[in-house]
């Protein structure tokens, strides 16, 4: 077992300057997962060498990360040594890094190319305004209508344009970018993305008070489809799938 875990973490190294901190918290089939995520991105990147030169070197580790699944910055990534992690969460926090070696600037490209403005004065503006709402006075609230979905209803402000996947209290411009990198990594291909993928655009098809079969939430999908299912339902066609596609390129 420890010879496969030294394979794994060699190849890592070797494919994808990728550097595992040694700790008694990996697991050999944790460090295939790890390598077949990295593998899928770098391929949707266009192969190894471009992935590399966009991403540089990176140091990953299973720690404590708090109350979060994961933490990214400049040249690393703590993964919760709590919480088994998935191919979705170790591109989303890639993604991160990607931005951060970028000075977060594409994250900032995004919200621009798609419209969207970061306005803590305005989003405070909208409480008073109960059609515009969809979260408690004080925050985000796990019932259906709640979750703080819509433009401006969150903790940073932030009007994403355009239609992003979802939206929930947390979203900001880094975390759209993020979601924006897996769904573009997952749309429309076979891969361990595509299912999540689409499934977070099938969802906007259910009835208000349907349970999301994806992550088991019940909310009023219908009514939010106006602000998230794309056109046509092709995530494709969205000016977030433009803008990772340019980006990549």
């Amino acid at each position: 077992m420890e010879q496969n875990k030294t394979v794994h973490t060699m190849r890592l190294d070797a494919d994808f300057q990728v550097r595992v901190a040694k700790n008694e918290n990996w697991h050999a089939h944790d460090l295939e997962l790890l390598y077949a995520s990295i593998a899928l991105f770098a391929e949707v990147m266009g192969g190894n060498e471009n992935y590399k030169r966009q991403l540089g070197e990176i140091l990953i580790e299973r720690t404590d990360t708090g109350t979060s699944l994961a933490l990214a910055y400049k040249d690393r990534i703590h993964l919760s040594e709590k919480s088994q992690f998935s191919a979705w969460s170790v591109i989303h926090e890639l993604a991160h890094v990607w931005d951060a070696k970028n000075q977060w600037k594409l994250s900032l490209a995004l919200e621009e190319h798609t419209g969207g403005v970061t306005d803590s004065a305005l989003s405070e503006m909208k409480k008073g305004i109960p059609a515009e709402w969809d979260a408690g006075l004080n925050g985000a609230e796990k019932k259906p209508g709640f979750y703080g979905r819509k433009p401006g209803v969150n903790a940073r402000g932030y009007f994403y344009g355009d239609k992003p996947s979802g939206a929930n209290w947390q979203f900001n411009r880094k975390e759209d970018f993020a979601e924006s990198v897996a769904m573009y990594c997952g749309w429309g291909r076979d891969n361990p993305l595509s299912k999540t993928a689409h499934g977070r655009i099938e969802r906007y098809l259910l009835p208000n008070g349907t349970k999301d079969p994806l992550y088991g939430i019940v909310d009023n999908w219908s009514d939010y489809a106006r602000y998230f299912y794309p056109d046509d339902g092709d995530y494709a066609k969205t000016k977030r799938w433009e803008f990772v596609d340019s980006a990549i390129q």
